[in-house]
């Protein structure tokens, strides 16, 4: 397992699966961090196993923010409430006094440091943070091309978000043994960004494990996009088996791409509350499933395990 920092040399564009052509939809948004085949193309594509995308700023990395985590309404910094288990009400659940005052949540936006995810979030712990550019939006605008007369067209324009990474790093986290540093294509647009492996302790982190008690609640933080059925038995790592209590999940939505089908998926940052209905021992970094074959269609099957879909941190609920 390795940890690969890319650098970019220009602004990134990751693009959707909206349709985007100039005269149909004028404006590409983009949203950080983009599904990891995104960066399929780094290695060999029939190998390439990609567990997670983050940010290193300032040479802190820094997580989605998870999704069950909730903040005071319209304000960017400050306490982030991080919601207990309640029995009686079979779901999370944050006090909604402080003081002497109600208190007017939301879900709480943008990214979690991992000294603020290991040393507080993963102890069901609240933690403060304060407002950090991570990365710069720049948008563009372009004219779609006539290439046959070599002119503009006339109501064409279009505009595009691009990410600038100035202060900051886009991390990597592989299941591969990379050694050297390597120059790589990177995005929509194939923008060359130097890759080098690194070290930090956040892989000291996921190399633990966690001892899964029968009865016991668990929480699975993901790190990349998720598809798995809900409503049925999961299993972690293939061989320990769940059931789920709750979901707390971003807006899920449609991914595709190399090696895999068109799939409505959760976001990063989704946290799903289980029930460990066996004993056993996990690594923090695991993938779930529901199937042993994820995907099937046609007359292959389609593991998206094999290419890093389906992992996140295993953590005990406090």
């Amino acid at each position: 397992m390795k940890l690969l920092e890319l650098t970019p040399e220009d602004a990134l564009t990751f693009g959707s699966l909206k349709n985007f052509t100039a005269g149909e939809s004028h404006y590409q948004q983009v949203s950080f961090p983009p599904p990891i085949m995104r960066f399929f193309s780094l290695g060999d594509g029939a190998a390439l196993r990609v567990m997670g995308v983050f940010i290193k700023h300032k040479g802190e990395l820094f997580l989605p923010m998870p999704a069950d985590c909730l903040s005071m309404r319209k304000k960017e910094e400050g306490k982030v409430y991080v919601p207990k288990w309640s029995e009686e009400l079979k779901r999370p659940f944050v006090v909604p006094f402080e003081g002497q005052g109600l208190l007017s949540l939301e879900q709480a936006k943008g990214f979690c440091s991992f000294s603020n995810f290991a040393e507080s979030y993963a102890k069901g712990k609240g933690f403060s943070t304060k407002k950090e550019i991570l990365f710069q939006e720049e948008e563009r605008v372009g004219v779609k091309l006539n290439y046959d007369k070599r002119v503009s067209q006339e109501g064409y324009l279009y505009s595009r978000v691009y990410l600038r990474f100035k202060d900051s790093h886009i991390v990597l986290l592989v299941d591969q043994d990379v050694e050297k540093s390597f120059f790589a294509t990177v995005g929509g647009e194939r923008k060359y960004a130097k890759v080098k492996p690194v070290e930090d302790r956040f892989l000291d982190f996921l190399n633990s494990t966690v001892s899964i008690e029968k009865g016991g609640l668990y929480k699975f933080y993901s790190t990349t996009h998720l598809y798995v059925d809900l409503k049925g038995e999961i299993w972690l790592s293939e061989h320990i088996k769940f059931k789920v209590e709750w979901v707390s999940s971003l807006e899920p939505e449609w991914v595709s791409g190399f090696a895999k089908p068109f799939l409505y998926m959760l976001r990063p940052g989704t946290v799903l509350w289980l029930r460990a209905l066996e004993s056993g021992m996990c690594k923090r970094l695991c993938q779930i499933s529901s199937h042993k074959e994820v995907i099937k269609y046609g007359n292959e099957s389609k593991d998206l395990l094999k290419r890093g879909w389906n992992s996140g941190i295993l953590l005990e609920v406090a």
